[in-house]
């Protein structure tokens, strides 16, 4: 009888044993199956883009492109104005940076102001990158990559364009600038003033910013036609938009298409009056190429992936023959 005993006790602590193996074994597999469930959620990044100037034509489509890629590729995109405004900037990136974004694209305003915005990007271990306008020359080194156009080789296909145009006689030129101080605007003056001095009898009668604002534009063109007169041989434009703007004062006076213009960059208008002989060439920069190449960018740095420094977009003439080819904004 005690035989007996022993043997049930020894079934039913085998038994005991296996319900606790059991309840053991099964936890790590629920565990398992809630950390793969929130590994699928998380394949979705966040991306937060800050824009000193969103509000610009050329940027608008940029983001569109950033959109598309963002939609295709399941990643939120989420997008701030920058207003112009570094300190702005710097807040919308910090609440950013709290709300644990996987990736920053800053497109920043002026380079001066870019130095305490980048000092905290790249403190504050976020990968982030730079798009379309270079920041200050003291912080270059602590961005990862910057994704943009060679300006100042852009200002100078603007500024052949110019020469050419001119002939070799030269003549007067009025310059509409952006925004003064930003990268953009600096760089491609350098190449622009470059490439004219090649012909000493060009000069530069006047240049005014317009802030890359077609309204602006259209009253700084205004300016130089009530100034200056017949004495205009030749215009440049740094970007479509402003084009657009000097060219309704041209022809509010009877003067479109009758002295020569030349931009850097490539608005739906400016290609049209190109290929239509209104203006004399641009130089090629495609903001909808720049959108899709800053995405790609920032998500091979989130995913630890190598980078170029500076992801350069091609550019070269744009004139009547090739203009109808190119994609505006």
């Amino acid at each position: 009888m005690k035989k007996v005993l022993a043997m049930l006790l020894a079934v039913m602590m085998v038994i005991s044993l296996a319900a606790c193996g059991g309840a053991a074994s099964s936890a790590p597999a629920a565990e398992e199956s809630a950390a793969a469930e929130e590994g699928g959620d998380s394949e979705k990044l966040t991306i937060f883009f800050t824009n000193a100037i969103l509000t610009a034509p050329y940027c608008a489509v940029q983001l569109e492109a950033m959109q598309a890629y963002a939609e295709a590729n399941n990643i939120d995109l989420q997008v701030a104005d920058g207003k112009e405004d570094a300190q702005t900037q710097l807040d919308q990136i910090k609440n950013a940076v709290t709300q644990g974004v996987d990736g920053i694209v800053y497109f920043p305003g002026d380079q001066a102001s870019t130095i305490p915005v980048v000092r905290y990007l790249a403190e504050c271990g976020t990968p982030f990158i730079v798009l379309n306008s270079k920041v200050d020359e003291s912080v270059q080194d602590l961005v990862p990559s910057y994704v943009g156009s060679d300006y100042e080789a852009m200002g100078k296909i603007a500024g052949e364009l110019a020469v050419d145009a001119l002939g070799e006689d030269g003549g007067n030129l009025v310059y509409i600038d952006g925004l003064s101080g930003t990268e953009v605007a600096l760089a491609t003056e350098k190449g622009f003033t470059e490439a004219i001095s090649a012909n000493g009898n060009i000069n530069i009668l006047a240049q005014q910013p317009a802030d890359w604002d077609t309204a602006k534009a259209m009253s700084v063109m205004e300016d130089f036609i009530t100034t200056f007169g017949d004495d205009i041989d030749c215009i440049f434009a740094v970007d479509g938009g402003m084009a657009k703007g000097a060219a309704q004062a041209l022809e509010n006076a009877g003067l479109w298409g009758k002295i020569p213009m030349v931009c850097s960059d490539q608005g739906q208008f400016v290609l049209d009056a190109i290929a239509a002989g209104e203006m004399s060439g641009t130089a090629m920069q495609d903001p909808y190429q720049e959108g899709e190449l800053a995405m790609q960018v920032i998500v091979k740095l989130i995913n630890g992936e190598s980078v170029e420094k500076w992801e350069v977009l091609p550019t070269g003439k744009v004139t009547k023959e090739n203009a109808s080819s190119m994609h505006g904004y």
